[in-house]
């Protein structure tokens, strides 16, 4: 009887060892909300980007880019997700010399994910993007989203009220 309750007692405490493990380790890779409900990112480099020429006549309206990047904290010191992207050519003046993209952003968190829609032009802009809905922590998100394209982008997420957390 004593050997099983031993047994018993070392499984339980591994057990709890690696909830608290799991748990500290999907911590660190969650977005840092601040208070306000704000959440500051950057798309990092060495993502990959892909262009669809559907018609092979070069980017035109209705082509398609698509790009995938790891999604760092605001220091660009740690990844705490992944960046989705998918544009559309939305405008008869076109890239290179101007243009504009319709984009869908999917930002995935270890804690849930992020949907923005908006209109970005072709180069580096700043400009606002719609939080249109979420999974996991962010169900149901509203809000906006500012992209600052330069040699990054940083995305400054301003959840809904919803998401803002009482002063502690």
């Amino acid at each position: 009887m004593g050997k099983r309750l031993v047994m018993v007692a070392v499984v339980v405490v591994i057990l709890a060892a690696t909830t608290v493990g799991l748990a500290l380790a999907q911590g660190s890779n969650a977005a840092a909300r601040g208070s306000d409900g704000v959440i500051h990112v950057v798309v990092g480099p060495n993502g990959h980007t892909q262009f669809f020429d559907f018609n092979h006549d070069g980017l035109t309206f209705g082509d398609r880019l698509a790009s995938v990047g790891p999604l760092l904290d605001q220091t660009q010191t740690k990844r705490v997700g992944t960046a989705y992207m998918d544009c559309l050519i939305v405008s008869r003046s076109l890239p290179p010399n101007g243009g504009a993209f319709g984009c869908t952003y999917a930002l995935k968190f270890a804690d849930g994910d992020i949907i923005t829609q908006g209109v970005d032009p072709h180069g580096p802009s700043d400009v606002l993007f719609s939080v249109t809905g979420g999974n996991g922590a962010y169900r149901e998100a509203t809000g906006e989203a500012e992209y600052i394209d330069t040699s990054v982008t940083d995305i400054i997420i301003h959840l809904g009220d919803q998401w803002a957390r009482p002063a502690d």
